[in-house]
């Protein structure tokens, strides 16, 4: 979601609140607010953090902001984030995914919360965020990149303590290795 100025010449002028309290009075080009999901797109080139698929989380970046704090807050899924247009702002444009939803005036607000159902997606293959990210922004190109091996495959069982984790391997292999896979070859 983008809380974007209309007028060229004047700032957007919001508030932005966590869990019904006032965190930051904005003046800027625009705030958005996003999922992990689309922190990637829009409020990553805003300078915004990547947030991993996986986490429950709501994350707001401001865009060229007038004020100190220029930086993206990352809030609780159960912490509603909440844009009010100022007094002293102009007309907000408000749109979702990159369609003009609407138009919001001084005084008005909107929030942004998690629904209390999620949304259930059907892949019909499994997605690998991390190694997409990694293609996607070149993460791997540098010459430091030619020593690390793409996976890393521990030899030993891995520790009850850290079963629970998600693993990017099978962490007890039916079959050893070859010795290229051992080396990152």
């Amino acid at each position: 979601m983008v809380f974007e100025k209309l007028a060229r010449d004047r700032q957007a002028g919001l508030g932005v609140y966590v869990s019904g309290q006032l965190l930051a009075s904005y003046s800027a080009d625009a705030i958005i607010v996003a999922t992990p999901t689309g922190s990637t797109a829009y409020s990553f080139a805003a300078g915004g953090p990547v947030v991993s698929p996986h986490m429950d989380a709501v994350v707001f970046t401001p865009v060229a902001p007038h004020i100190a704090f220029d930086r993206t807050v990352v809030a609780a899924v159960d912490e509603a984030v909440a844009v009010r247009v100022l007094p002293t702002s102009g007309q907000v444009a408000v749109s979702l995914d990159g369609q003009l939803r609407g138009v919001l005036d001084p005084g008005d607000w909107v929030a942004a919360y998690r629904a209390p159902n999620r949304l259930r997606l059907v892949r019909l293959a499994p997605t690998r965020f991390y190694h997409r990210l990694r293609d996607r922004f070149r993460l791997a190109d540098s010459p430091a990149a030619d020593a690390a091996p793409p996976f890393y495959h521990p030899r030993s069982p891995v520790p009850p303590d850290l079963a629970h984790l998600r693993l990017a391997f099978d962490p007890l292999p039916t079959e050893p290795l070859p010795p290229e896979a051992e080396h990152g070859e």
